[in-house]
């Protein structure tokens, strides 16, 4: 493979160190305004992770394709960074995993609530109707 090539790949994969790490903090944060409940800040925090996700998977494709021509002995040199990239998705897999988790529970809390508080919803056309809740405000001013 050229030299270029090589250095368009050592490129690529300090591109996507930077955007996995960009992703994991913005993952962390979002994990702190779900608990602080700073509902602002989780929009724009949500915004900036799809745009990160957005802009490490079209990287990433790059990077897979590249890396599919390469043979063992020209990605030798790349092995630290590769593993260091692969320690910091798996980061951001457990980062995820965790905030799906709390948001599943989460839901799974609200809907048993409404379940005991409310005996049947009905739709505007009178049919009674499944209660699933889709999003849930929460007023603390009480």
């Amino acid at each position: 493979m050229e030299k270029s090539q090589l250095e368009n790949f050592e490129a690529i994969l300090d591109l996507e160190d930077s955007l996995i790490s960009e992703i994991v903090l913005i993952q962390r944060n979002i994990h702190d305004a779900v608990l602080t409940k700073s509902w602002e800040t989780l929009t724009v925090l949500v915004n900036n992770m799809n745009e990160a996700s957005t802009d490490f998977n079209n990287i990433d494709s790059q990077r897979d394709a590249i890396q599919c021509k390469m043979n063992a002995a020209e990605l030798k040199p790349f092995s630290n960074k590769l593993l260091l990239l692969r320690s910091k998705l798996s980061q951001s897999k457990i980062e995820n995993k965790a905030l799906n988790d709390y948001i599943s529970i989460t839901r799974g809390f609200i809907s048993g609530v409404l379940d005991k508080a409310t005996t049947k919803t009905y739709s505007r056309y009178g049919q009674i109707v499944q209660k699933q809740p889709v999003s849930v405000l929460v007023s603390t001013n009480l």
